[in-house]
């Protein structure tokens, strides 16, 4: 411990080399943003240093980062938006471009020629700092080179461009400037396929010089602070990290400092085989388990997890193995379970997953088969329903990544997963290639239910014959994915499955929308990416929800539904009638509703279905926002307070003007459609207000939700509304 004291003690306090050019790139610089932008982060190694830091969970780490480039010098940020117009009206943005365009030129902003290549929303606050801007092409790159003093690009703008790449580099070197900006996250959604260190054109440049974008997404506060701190420097940061001693969030930033520099490592550098081996004297030896998670508390545990899942990707199927945490979790498969073939049926014109009733076995070759006409027709295989990602999450109870994706692009298609997992075969949406047969080979049976489609006793023998730890029952309209001992307490598949259909089956007639062509999903585990319950597809719950999926006593009862119709109910949300303040509300219009229809909770019982709409609750929290003085930024801070105003509609008008209201909305013209959340709010209280006849124009200033004059006019010939238990 004294030596680790020691030794980061003298990497904090001495000089690195940057101290003056990091305090002149900073100086009048405390907070920048960039509004409506995700930044992403960036790897500081070798020479470079960071300027401006960012967070990652409790890691800080690099967004701004400068360097040498012999004779010239280089700025990189995580983000173009930096300096976008609404970005430069913060003085620290203005301030940040003038440094680092002085710094990056040793010339004064006055004059100071700067080429824009692929980067056109600078000139006007060039123009307006004094600078001479001009827009160049690649076709004349080289031409105009000699008329700068620097160029200002974005991270792609040179991709695929050798010997662009080369003249800007040699332009650099030679004592001129560049500045370059981009999120990496964002350039690998726009380039699938590519590869962000060997295809992007900005990271193919400065890698040599200790600057690469990188993967992921960063939040604020955007600042100064911290940027000195060696564990920022990917090639210290190891060094002091195996030096153990650190707090939580100094490991936790040296630990994102290293993972950034294993990206452009082998798996089987030195550095990667050290911390293999630190990884295995952390308890629990990096092998995450419900009881035992890994935390930043184990930064070589959660490194060697980035290691693992980095060499999983670069395996052929062959060459894989068993995870050591498969056991622990999806879950082992019984030794005694036999491995089968099975011809499934695959209907494309129902997209996305198609269940087949396999399991793969943990590190086990699965051989999937297609008729000639269906190879490179994008269809796909997966195994694992568990997509989520905890790679952000401070918790890691299982590893963070465990479902394995392959796409069908020949007749014989192999695949295998370190943790095994439940068998589809994926298919996008508009296949028109009809019904045909699929054949996967070398699986074991998983307990599949298909309501209409397979018997009691057919399910009762599945499950007692099954080795897989994960079964699926699927109705017509929702499909669970359950471990098998939660599926084994179903005593009526059929019933439950009626039950999951007619929830879906309201939703559907709720919110006026069409049928989807697939199933609903749910799926549990031991840990999701975000919450407690996520929508989407599938819809994420904990583990210890999937009994209750199960119950039809509980699922028929009043007090243990409401995750499930609020996620759905986010799958259903339209942004049209969903104003600011309203994303985790207006989805729990369907939470109220399906309380009524599926589990008798009518308005005077809704304390059954949620404790915090209890009538008295929700009266007690409408009489004190009122007395306080209503206030529309408390009201769209508060989900329970919003839906009061809502279900104090549904208590005098019903249900049927938002169904109404749901349909006016989904058939109405793009022209027509609110296009911010004052015409939605203004949209909203014409609409109503016309549908149950009633002007409601009080009724939303009696709780300070903003609506304009003229949308107010607009409904005023109506009889004014108030609730009837509006407190006095």
């Amino acid at each position: 411990m004294m030596v680790c004291g020691i030794l980061f003690a003298l990497l904090t306090s001495s000089k690195d080399g940057h101290s003056d050019d990091r305090d002149y790139l900073s100086r009048g610089v405390t907070n920048v943003i960039a509004p409506n932008s995700t930044p992403g982060p960036l790897n500081c190694s070798e020479d470079a240093f960071t300027v401006i830091t960012s967070k990652q969970g409790k890691a800080t780490v690099p967004l701004v980062v400068a360097t040498k480039v012999e004779s010239g010098r280089a700025v990189a940020l995580g983000h173009e938006g930096f300096f976008s117009p609404h970005a430069m009206t913060n003085p620290s943005n203005q301030r940040l471009l003038a440094n680092a365009l002085t710094w990056i030129s040793r010339k004064p902003l006055e004059g100071l020629r700067v080429g824009l290549l692929g980067y056109p929303n600078l000139a006007k606050p060039l123009t307006d700092a004094g600078a001479i801007p001009s827009l160049i092409k690649r076709e004349n790159l080289k031409g105009v080179l000699s008329l700068c003093d620097a160029i200002c690009m974005t991270q792609d703008a040179l991709d695929n461009d050798a010997s662009g790449q080369i003249a800007v580099i040699q332009f650099v070197k030679s004592g001129h400037g560049l500045l370059v900006a981009g999120p990496g996250w964002g350039w690998l959604v726009t380039h699938a396929g590519k590869d962000l260190l060997a295809d992007q054109g900005a990271n193919r440049m400065l890698v040599p010089y200790g600057i690469t974008f990188e993967d992921g997404n960063v939040d604020g506060p955007f600042s100064p602070n911290g940027a000195s701190s060696p564990l920022l420097n990917s090639s210290q940061a190891l060094q002091v990290l195996s030096s153990g001693g650190l707090s939580i969030d100094d490991a936790a930033t040296a630990t994102a400092s290293v993972q950034r520099s294993l990206a452009h490592q082998s798996t089987h550098s030195k550095d990667s085989l050290m911390i293999y081996q630190l990884a295995e004297k952390e308890p629990g030896k990096g092998i995450p388990t419900a009881k035992d998670p890994i935390t930043s508390a184990k930064p070589f545990s959660k490194l060697k997890e980035w290691l693992d899942y980095k060499r999983f990707g670069e395996q052929v199927p062959k060459e894989v193995q068993p995870a050591p945490s498969a056991n622990e979790f999806p879950g082992p498969v019984a030794q005694s379970a036999k491995r089968i073939d099975r011809v499934i049926e695959v209907n494309t014109s129902v997209p996305e997953w198609h269940s087949t009733g396999m399991y793969a076995a943990p590190g086990e070759v699965v051989l999937v088969t297609v008729p000639d006409f269906a190879a490179k027709s994008e269809l796909g295989v997966r195994i694992g329903a568990h997509t989520d990602t905890l790679w952000d999450l401070e918790k890691w109870p299982r590893f963070p990544s465990i479902s394995t994706y392959k796409p069908i692009r020949q007749e014989f298609t192999q695949i295998a997963s370190p943790f095994g997992g439940l068998i589809y075969i994926e298919v996008p949406y508009g296949c028109t290639l009809g019904r045909f047969q699929i054949t996967v080979s070398h699986g074991v049976m998983a307990p599949l239910y298909i309501s209409g489609s397979t018997s009691e006793d057919e399910w009762k023998k599945m499950l007692a014959d099954t080795g897989a730890p994960w079964a699926e029952i699927q109705g017509k309209l929702v499909c669970l994915t359950v471990p098998i001992e939660s599926a084994r307490k179903v005593r009526n598949a059929a019933a439950l499955t009626e039950y999951w259909d007619e929830m879906m089956q309201d939703c559907y007639d709720f919110y006026a929308a069409p049928h989807r062509p697939r199933p609903e999903r749910y799926c549990p585990d031991v840990e999701i990416s975000a919450g407690y319950m996520h929508s989407g597809y599938p819809i994420m719950t904990h583990i210890d929800v999937a009994d209750t999926m199960c119950s039809l006593f509980k699922l028929r009862g009043k007090s243990w539904t409401w995750g499930f119709y609020h996620e759905m109910g986010h799958n259903f949300q339209q942004d049209a009638w969903t104003w600011e303040g309203c994303g985790e509300v207006t989805n729990n219009l369907f939470s109220l509703y399906g309380s009524e229809k599926l589990n008798a909770v009518t308005p005077k019982l809704y304390g059954d279905a949620h404790p915090a709409m209890a009538p008295e609750k929700a009266l007690k929290r409408l009489a004190k926002y009122l007395t306080d003085g209503v206030s529309y930024e408390k009201w769209n801070s508060d989900p329970f307070l919003a839906l009061t105003f809502f279900s104090k509609l549904r208590e005098s008008f019903g249900w049927e003007p938002f169904t109404k209201l749901f349909t006016e909305f989904r058939n109405a013209p793009a022209k027509e459609l609110p296009k911010n959340d004052q015409e939605k709010r203004d949209q909203f209280v014409i609409r109503f207000s016309r549908i149950v006849g009633k002007n409601l124009g009080p009724y939303m200033q009696a709780w300070g939700i903003p609506t304009t004059s003229d949308a107010r006019s607009v409904v005023s010939e109506l009889p004014s509304w108030m609730p009837p238990d509006w407190p006095k």
